[in-house]
This record gives C-alpha cells, sequence and structure tokens, in this order.
C-alpha cells in the first residue's frame, strides 16, 4: 500500500506541474505588447524580423534616439533592449531592418520599461 500512494503522489506532482507551462504562458510578453509600448513611448517601429534563434527582432526610431528589442518568443523574455541617440549634427542613414552604428548608448534610466 504504501508504494501504491507513492506512485499516486509523483504522478500527481507531475499533473499539477503540467499546468504551470500553461499559467506562465497566459503572462508571456507577446510581439504585440512590445509594439504597443514602444508606440506610446513615442518610438515608431520600423522593422520587425525573425532571427536565426527563432526570436523576433524589432528596431524602432523616435527622432533621434533609435532602440532595438529582441523577444524570446518561446519564454516571453525580452533578451535585449538597447538604444542609441545620434546627435543632430550627424543623424543616421535610414536603413531597412539595420540598427545604425555609432550614437551614445542610452542608459537604462533614460527611457522605461517596455513591460511591467
Amino acid at each position: 500500500m504504501k508504494r501504491w500512494a507513492r506512485y499516486v503522489i509523483v504522478l500527481g506532482a507531475f499533473f499539477l506541474s503540467s499546468f504551470a507551462p500553461l499559467h506562465a504562458s497566459e503572462q508571456r510578453v507577446t510581439s504585440e505588447m512590445i509594439k504597443v509600448a514602444l508606440n506610446r513611448q513615442g518610438f515608431e517601429v520600423v522593422s520587425e524580423t525573425a532571427t536565426l534563434l527563432g526570436r523576433v527582432r524589432f528596431v524602432a526610431v523616435n527622432d533621434l534616439i533609435w532602440r532595438e528589442v529582441i523577444l524570446d518568443l518561446s519564454t516571453g523574455q525580452i533578451i535585449r533592449d538597447y538604444a542609441v541617440e545620434f546627435s543632430p549634427t550627424g543623424p543616421p542613414v535610414l536603413e531597412k531592418d539595420q540598427m545604425p552604428r555609432g550614437g551614445t548608448v542610452l542608459d537604462r534610466g533614460a527611457f522605461p520599461y517596455l513591460v511591467n
């Protein structure tokens, strides 16, 4: 009887743990959430592309500030949120799907988080 009880407990634990990913997936960050958050912060999304690792890469611009956000769709985690500011005398040239090089990297406190 004790052996049977152990099997029931182990199977119950596996059964209950199978519901955890369903609960977590409801709270995952989505591509749409990223686009809405960037738009609310005044950024225009100029490209949304897939990476080789199955992530989504957003490039957005707000005047002289360019921002790159990489989202892992499998976990809903923001892998990278990178912003660069350019001077008015040297604005970047817009190239589709490319984050411009140069400029000054902004500190994390210079812009708000995308999703709380």
